[in-house]
């Protein structure tokens, strides 16, 4: 099984040709040389594909990222400024991003308004968001990740290996390296059986040209896979300095400052809970107030929601200890779509016997859910007795303890 997995991961490059050689210090060698020009490199322009398939999803998305950078070694936040534009290559996708930080000022640009957060007021708000965006790291990164430190080549549970290869004719190494003994994860049962990462190293002058990072997991006897792969198609060590600055916003933009979003306060305890009817997958139709005089337990969740996913087991338990007392625990799926994103093999696979139910969007804005999971207690008369929001093993006990309350 991990044979073709591995080899699924290294050969995502069209038009590769590979010759083996497994020399774990060989590999070492040519990485650290990579890694050394990567460090090198303090500024440029690039454009870059960008792929990516998540864990339980098994469509593939496409971006296409311009940006120019300059590295900031003082800077805690990003590391670089940066001007980028990363737009879909998918022709159904009617979105795309404009992003611009100075090392003072985070803006995001669109084509009605400039919104800008400053630094000194906003560092935490730009830190927790700081993920969703993407670059080429290799070269962009003070890490240069996932180009491995010493201390990662020094680590005996990752093995190495490097292959002779062509990408876009241009002759290259290509360097595997792979982790296999995790240990599990107690809080979101979530094991890593695989972790793999291959980069292409033009030969030339050890630039990486491309990385592939690849994951296999296994999620309640649901093995998944995720991989991301960042493929460069032009590379500039220069950079028109007026981009990184608040010069390159358009003058006729206009410009205002960034505001928090203000999340809706929960629906109120002791309030009727909003009715609706939804669809099952078998094609049933389940009312709210057909269900008066039962308590009932929403889950409101999706499926590439790691913490909606580790309660799952849990709820199932309750599910099965309480489903003859009188309680009817129910599943609201407002993201997934039941058959393109397999969601009957998706529960069966977890062995969920309660019942899912699948809505549009505007009923979370409804029940006014800012986070996933969200557990909503209704108690016989069809009120609101309590809502939790977010999941973690810690709140089993007190969640169970609400369900005896109310029967």
């Amino acid at each position: 099984m991990k044979k073709p997995i591995m080899l699924l991961a290294c050969v995502l490059a069209i038009g590769s040709t590979m010759a083996q050689n497994n020399n774990s210090d060989e590999a070492k060698s040519v990485l650290r040389l990579s890694r050394e020009k990567c460090q090198s490199i303090q500024q440029g322009h690039y454009v870059m594909v960008r792929k990516m398939k998540f864990m339980s999803d098994k469509d593939t998305t496409a971006e296409r990222h311009t940006c120019d950078f300059r590295k900031l070694p003082d800077d805690t936040i990003y590391g670089k400024a940066f001007n980028m534009l990363f737009e879909p290559l998918d022709e159904k996708a009617n979105w795309k991003g404009h992003i611009l930080y100075t090392g003072h000022e985070k803006v995001w640009i669109s084509d009605t308004a400039a919104v800008i957060q400053s630094c000194d007021q906003w560092a935490d708000k730009i830190i927790a968001g700081r993920h969703n965006q993407k670059f080429y790291t290799a070269l962009t990164n003070k890490s240069c990740y996932p180009i491995p430190d010493e201390e990662h080549l020094a680590d005996s549970s990752y093995s190495y290996s490097l292959w002779d290869a062509e990408l876009d004719g241009r002759p290259c190494h290509l360097a595997r390296y792979r982790k296999t003994d995790y240990e599990p994860d107690t809080v979101y049962g979530i094991n890593t059986l695989l972790y793999e990462v291959c980069i292409w190293i033009d030969k030339r002058d050890y630039f990486p040209i491309q990385y592939n990072v690849f994951f296999l997991n296994e999620e309640n006897s649901d093995t998944m896979t995720q991989f991301e792969v960042c493929r460069l198609l032009e590379f500039s060590p220069k950079v028109d300095k007026l981009k990184l600055t608040m010069k390159s916003i358009p003058a006729n933009l206009p410009r205002r400052d960034y505001v928090p979003y203000t999340p809706p306060e929960p629906l109120a305890e002791g309030t009727p809970a909003p009715d609706w009817a939804l669809p099952t997958l078998a094609g049933d139709t389940v009312r709210l107030a057909d269900l008066r005089g039962k308590v009932v337990l929403l889950d409101f969740f999706y499926k590439h929601c790691a913490p909606c996913c580790a309660a799952l087991p849990f709820l199932q338990n309750l599910h099965k200890k309480y489903k003859d007392q009188g309680v009817v625990l129910l599943g609201v799926d407002p993201i997934d779509d039941p058959a393109k994103d397999e969601m009957t093999d998706f529960l069966a696979k977890r062995g969920i016997t309660y019942t899912v139910l699948f809505s549009e969007r505007q009923l979370s804005q409804t029940y006014r859910i800012v986070a996933y999971p969200t557990l909503f207690f209704i108690d016989r008369d069809g009120k609101i007795a309590k809502v939790q929001r977010g999941y973690h093993p810690s709140l089993e006990e007190s969640i169970e303890e609400q369900l005896q309350k109310m029967l």
